[in-house]
């Protein structure tokens, strides 16, 4: 729905205040979702690169946050950085 229709659908013709009472209602909406966040753990198996996402600890996952590496040396967690939405460069740059 685009915000011409909004706006004759409230009855207004004021841009501004339209637009405004939009974003309070969604930031509104936003407030009332529950956030869910869950931690799931498995092991790491030589030579394979992907990993199911299939635990009934994350069910319904919408979006990674982040992985860690466990390292049994120092026992502590190290994280993995994720690259997202990176440009192909398969393509010759002449």
């Amino acid at each position: 729905m685009k915000m011409k229709e909004l706006m004759e659908r409230s009855g207004t013709n004021n841009f501004g205040f339209a637009k405004a009472f939009l974003e309070d209602g969604i930031r509104e909406i936003n407030m009332m979702i529950e956030e869910s966040v869950a931690t799931a753990k498995t092991s790491i198996v030589k030579d394979q690169r992907y990993y199911g996402m299939e635990s009934s600890s994350i069910t319904g996952l919408v979006k990674v946050l982040d992985i860690s590496i466990l390292d049994t040396t120092d026992s502590e967690y190290i994280k993995i950085p994720r690259i997202v939405n990176i440009a192909s460069v398969d393509k010759d740059s002449a």
